[in-house]
């Protein structure tokens, strides 16, 4: 765990414990290719998402750092636990997370960088059955 980022993971709930975790709700790299995709754009100090609502399932997050600081991605479960978290993204570059969201509900996506949640680096992604 990095220095910077351990203050912010203790503010927002997320442990030492929770991140050794999160690796078993990340899907390997290439695994599980089908599933919801979701752009997302991270800059200072926002995440923007291309879309707001997915079904239940594999949902891979397209990051793009338009920023200029380096920026990181966290999933947490409506109930504050994290699934999973990006490597830091430097500015310019991209990244693709993959997670399973097996449940409806409101996920929280946030950048766990010193105080970027604080400024507004945070977004909320919806879950939900498809009607019918």
């Amino acid at each position: 765990m990095r220095a910077d980022h351990i203050s912010v993971r203790a503010s927002w709930g997320i442990t030492a414990a929770a991140v050794a975790v999160a690796a078993g709700g990340c899907l390997p790299a290439g695994a599980g290719a089908a599933g919801t995709a979701v752009g997302v754009a991270e800059r200072e100090f926002r995440i923007s998402l291309y879309r707001a609502t997915v079904a239940p399932g594999t949902v891979r997050f397209n990051v793009t750092n338009f920023g200029e600081d380096a920026h990181d991605l966290a999933v947490l479960t409506p109930r504050g636990r994290l699934l999973a978290i990006s490597p830091e993204i430097r500015a310019g570059r991209r990244h693709t997370l993959t997670v399973r969201l097996r449940r409806p509900g409101a996920y929280r996506l946030v950048c766990t960088k010193l105080d970027h949640p604080a400024r507004g680096m945070r977004a909320t992604l919806r879950v939900r059955r498809p009607r019918r």
